[in-house]
This record gives C-alpha cells, structure tokens and sequence, in this order.
C-alpha cells in the first residue's frame, strides 16, 4: 500500500468517527426538535461519504477483498451529494425561511435527488473505479450525474445565502464557521480529489457545528441575564431613595430587561390556510409573567400556547422565560395536549414549588384544514368559544403547573365552524380593576366578545384591550394582560 492509501483513510477514519460521536450527541439531546434531525442527516450523508470512500479504496486496491466497489462508490456517491439539501436543512433550522420558499426548495430537491438516486444505483452516473499509481481511487463520471450534481452546489449555495442574509456571523458564528469548513472542503474535494488535507477539515467544520446545537439547547442566556439583573435590583433597593442615579440606574436595566421579555413574544403573526390569528400581551409592571407563543407543526397545525406566572415583576418574568423555554423544548415530543402540559408540569414542579410559585398554561393545537381543536388548561380561564353571535367557555380545567409534582392533564377536542373564533385571556383581563376598584368582569369580556367575535381577530383582539384601558382609565395597572383570537376561515 502506498503512502498517499493510507494517509487518506486515516482522514476518512478521523472523519467518520466524529461524526459518529456528533451523532451520539444528537441522540443525547433528543432527536424530535428540526435542527438536531436535520444535523443527524447531514451527519448521516457525511458518514456514507467517508465510509464508502474507505470500503471502495479497499477493494480497489485488495482486489483480494472481493467487495463490490461500484455498489460502494455508488452510496459513496449518494452520501456526497445529499450534503447539500442537508446542510440547507440544518442552516435554516436555525435561521428560518418562509414558508413558501422552504417548500419550494424540498420541491425542487425530490426533482433533483430522485432521478440522481435511481439512475445512481442502474450504474449510470458513476462507473469504473479504478487504482491510479500512488493508490489513490478514480471513476467516471457521465455527462448526465455532471448535469444532475451542479443541484449539489445549488443547495449549498441557498444556505450560505440564507447565512448572508440573515447576518448569521453575529448570533451564529460557531455555525457560519462550520458550514463555510465543510463547504470550502466539497469544493476541494471536487476540485482535487487528491488531496487529503481536505478530509481533516470536516471534523473541524463538524465540531464548530456540534457547538452551535448543544449551545442552542443547553444553555439559557436570557435565564442568566434575567438573573443578572434580579440580583442587581435587589443590591440597590436599600440606596434607591438616597441615590437618583443608582435609582435611573435600576430603570434603566428594568427597560432592558422589558426589551429582553418582549423579544421572547411572537415577531410576527403566523399567516396559514383556513386560519387568522391574532395575539398581544401587555405587562403591568415594566416586565411580567404574562405571555403566549405560536409554534409550527411540520404537519400544518398551529400550537398556540398562553401562560401566567403567578406574581408580577422580575421573578415572574424569570419564571415566563424559563416556563416558556421549557414548552418550546417539549412541544414537538406530544401531539397530545394533556400530556404536554404533564411534561412540562414535570419539568417545572421543583423549582417552582421551591420558590412558591405556579404557572398557569393553555395550550391549543388547531388543524385549519380539518376545523378540529385540541386544548388543554392548566389554572387558567378556560377558552370562550364565538359561533353566530353566542358565547360559551370550552369545558377545560386543570391545576395550575407547579400546584403538584404529580399532576396529569387531559386533552379537550372540538370541532370547528367556518367563522367560529375561539378566545385566549389572562386573568388580568377580568381582573382589571377600575379607580373604584370595581373589577372588568366576565359579564362585559363576554358582552363585548359577543359583539366583536365576527370581526378580524386583529380587531378582536384591540378591541378587548381597547375595552378594558377605557374601563380602567386612570388606575395602576394590576396585573398583566394578555389575549389571543384565532379564527377558522374557508378561505385557504
């Protein structure tokens, strides 16, 4: 064997075992979130590449071996070119397209990989391997694969673009890092397969993007600002009526902490086939327990989700961000409502039981398409339901998470009506309190819901805040406030 054979599937082993160890990684961290499947893929691609690079080199150069070296040329190939749509996949995991755009990008992939795969494996795109003289390994490759893998570098070029565009280098660049490694690296190895200095870089690439997933998962950074921030109010509050500057100060950090809890709340509203949607939650304090969140099924559906951590301020608003954390974690593992909020009631029962707290938490799931609902409650006012006018609540109830370790809840289905709407509150909705210290009631949310439950959920929606500021007019906010319409429409 020759210097050149063994140098190279030294680099093919180094490969392959990192990326073997990445996905271990990915199998810790739990494969049902998109961006840890979406890695395992693009680790799986990697790992056909480098293994079939180092069982085809064997057997073209052991003929004794007695391998079938086009077969594993054949997956080598595969693996190679499916690093493209999955390194795509893995980057917009992180940096999400719209809709429309991302589905157009699998469309167009299914065109390209389809044929690419079948005519693969009928021997027509690479053929003869053979051993050149340092024992390095040489094929052909037909006009017709030269034409189908050009989609190879289209991919990779859509998730630099989506990189560049979303200025990734500045939250992202363990990631920008790892995809610039791996994408330099394809294009050496196309350009001068002899070169094995290429293959060492991979791991590399692979590490910085191992990284960015266990980063993203495991670590909290706005859990430790917030706690930042706590533990700075607290050390001020003696000096706060002696020092203006330490007491602007403080402000000043509250503000910041606002801006931080605001950013935790939906960006935009999600825009869906048979669906309108509408949300918004104003904190009493400058930060609160208040909020609601959107997630996307890949399916359709829409999960909607409200909570209420029970106080106001700062520890409310640690509380929100580690309760909303723990939902976005957990979402995509239960397709049941029920056993949703049981998991997460699991994972946030100690500590909210050590510090005395409870959350309440609505979830609803709604599939627009077939008009059906799945919600469950967990100590918050249950869903008002609108059809034609009239007002009724959605039988749902549970205690609030946190309440018990052992608690379970169950799942509550109904199906829906075109224009029927369903409605989301706080209890700092019917609790608003006036200067008389008269409270807004259920009587006039439903009242008003009534009469504005036709209209857009937007309206709805500033039209109930709308309602309850007049009401209040004047007197301290008492607690947060938050509401969310959703509509089923005809309309796709």
């Amino acid at each position: 064997m020759t210097s050149f054979f063994w140098v190279a599937q030294s680099a093919n082993t180094v490969t392959l075992v990192v990326s073997l160890a990445a996905l271990l990684v990915v199998v810790w961290l739990g494969p049902r979130r998109w961006t840890n499947l979406s890695f395992a893929l693009l680790l799986s691609a990697v790992c056909l590449w480098m293994g079939g690079s180092m069982l085809a080199r064997l057997f073209v150069n052991v003929p004794q071996l007695g391998g079938d070296a086009q077969l594993v040329l054949n997956w080598l190939s595969l693996g190679f070119a499916s690093i493209g749509i999955t390194l795509f996949w893995f980057v917009e995991s992180f940096e999400r397209l719209p809709r429309q755009w991302f589905w157009a990008v699998n469309t167009l992939a299914i065109a390209a990989y389809l044929p690419f795969t079948i005519l693969l494996f009928r021997h027509m795109i690479i053929t003869n391997p053979t051993r050149d003289f340092i024992g390095g390994l040489h094929f052909t490759i037909s006009p017709l694969g030269v034409s189908l893998s050009a989609f190879l570098y289209g991919f990779i070029g859509l998730a630099v673009l989506t990189l560049w565009r979303q200025r990734a280098w500045r939250q992202r660049w363990h990631l920008t890092i790892g995809v610039l490694i791996v994408v330099a690296t394809i294009v050496v190895a196309l350009v001068s397969p002899a070169i094995t200095i290429q293959t060492y870089m991979i791991p590399i690439g692979m590490l910085f993007m191992t990284y960015e997933v266990v980063k993203q998962q495991l670590f909290n950074p706005l859990l430790q600002v917030n706690q930042h921030l706590e533990a700075e109010v607290k050390s001020r509050t003696s000096a706060l009526a002696a020092s203006l500057a330490i007491q602007e100060r403080v402000q000043s950090e509250l503000t910041i902490a606002r801006d931080i809890q605001l950013s935790l709340l939906p960006r935009s509203t999600p825009q869906l086939p048979h669906l309108r949607v509408a949300g918004r939650s104003i904190p009493a304090r400058e930060v609160g327990g208040d909020f609601f969140t959107y997630h996307l099924f890949a399916d359709g559906r829409l999960e909607v989700a409200v909570g209420d951590v029970s106080g106001k301020g700062i520890p409310a608003a640690l509380l929100m961000a580690f309760s909303l954390r723990t939902f976005e974690m957990l979402v995509d593992a239960y397709c049941d409502q029920g056993a949703l909020l049981t998991a997460c009631n699991g994972a946030l029962a100690p500590r909210l039981l050590q510090s005395n707290m409870q959350t309440g938490f609505l979830t609803v799931a709604i599939d627009g398409a077939r008009r059906e609902a799945a919600l469950a409650t967990a100590g918050m006012i249950a869903p008002l339901w609108w059809r034609d006018g009239a007002i009724s609540y959605v039988d749902s109830s549970g205690l609030p998470l946190g309440a018990a370790a052992d608690t379970s809840y169950e799942q509550r289905t109904i199906m829906l009506q075109p224009g029927d709407m369903l409605l989301l509150v706080s209890d700092g909705i019917v609790e608003a309190m006036n200067q008389a210290k008269e409270i807004w009631g259920f009587a006039r949310l439903e009242t008003v819901f009534a009469a504005l439950g036709g209209k857009q959920p937007q309206q709805v929606v500033d039209g109930i805040l709308a309602h309850v500021q007049a009401f209040t007019a004047g007197a301290d906010a008492h607690d947060d406030m938050t509401v969310v319409a959703l509509q089923v429409v005809d309309e796709a």
